[in-house]
């Protein structure tokens, strides 16, 4: 068995996959699994510089598209003892893997680090991690319970973390296999599994933001997917938590409506989105959660 397992999903990405590889060093301690999710262009020489260095390049056969459909393809051929998370767009930053074995002795299930985020079409600083970080520097400063869960369920993206491979096993936790979203209930069901967590402020992923990506793309039926992941996960939460005590743990309905909004999506779309969450009783308005945003709101801005 091996220390890392590397999972990344790739669809006609050769270049940025190849920056990403060069990121991750060649070592028997380190196992590569890219799994292409039948990309369109020439992926041999993808294929080449994964199995050249000894890593798996799997196929995506079947017959489900998405990066839910990849990741849980790589799931079942990761032999290490933690599971890293990476987008084919992305890449880790300099001393990632050290500083992931330092940390590689941990008793946690989960290892939360600060991520950073760059704009590929202008090579500029991006703020798609800026939540990410809020929420590990906000545990980091006060390891409270309130900021604990914060942790375990509002940060809901894979990457920049150490998950331990058997706890996932054996609870059989999975992506969801759809177009979008397809992290959130896999993030939920670790954060709840997960006997203990840790945060530590190294940084050593950088996420990517670029034109025509899922998180930028508009289409209804992609958007209509996260309305529903968000319905899944409100109900997952309200089936283990007392949602009056905490209910700061799940993000709003409304903001799933407003950003809809933001990025014009038309009236009625927005409007079939609001019916749907009314009718699944999932709550639009939380004021747990905006009484959190606002406390350290205040704090971190040092508003008196």
């Amino acid at each position: 068995m091996c220390l890392f397992s590397v999972i990344i999903p790739h669809y006609n990405s050769v270049f940025l996959l190849k920056h990403l590889i060069d990121s991750i060093p060649v070592e028997d301690s380190i196992q590569l699994i890219v799994v292409d999710d039948r990309s369109t262009e020439d992926i041999s020489e993808a294929e080449h510089l994964v199995t050249a260095r000894g890593g798996l390049f799997l196929h995506n056969t079947t017959g489900k598209k998405g990066a839910g459909t990849c990741r849980n393809l790589g799931l079942e051929h990761a032999d290490g003892i933690w599971l890293v998370f990476a987008d084919a767009d992305d890449y880790f930053l300099d001393n990632a893997f050290d500083i992931m074995k330092r940390h590689a002795d941990s008793d946690a299930d989960i290892i939360h680090f600060i991520p950073t985020s760059m704009n590929l079409e202008t090579g500029k600083a991006s703020t798609r991690h800026t939540w990410c970080e809020k929420l590990v520097r906000r545990y980091l400063a006060e390891p409270t319970e309130e900021n604990e869960l914060m942790l375990r369920y509002r940060f809901m993206v894979p990457w920049s973390k150490m998950f331990r491979n058997q706890m996932v096993k054996d609870h059989g936790i999975m992506f969801d296999e759809v177009m979008a979203a397809n992290d959130i209930m896999f993030s939920a069901r670790c954060g709840y599994y997960a006997k203990t967590v840790e945060a530590f402020p190294e940084k050593i992923y950088c996420v990517t933001r670029s034109e025509g990506t899922l998180t930028t793309r508009h289409d209804e039926e992609i958007y209509w997917s996260r309305a529903v992941i968000h319905k899944n996960k409100y109900n997952f939460l309200a089936k283990h938590f007392n949602l009056k005590k905490y209910g700061y743990v799940v993000p709003m309905g409304f903001r799933i409506l407003s950003n809809a909004a933001r990025q014009g999506y038309s009236a009625a779309f927005i409007f079939k989105m609001y019916h749907y969450f009314r009718q699944e009783k999932v709550t639009l308005i939380n004021i747990a959660s905006i009484c959190y945003s606002f406390r350290h709101l205040v704090k971190e801005r040092g508003i008196k």
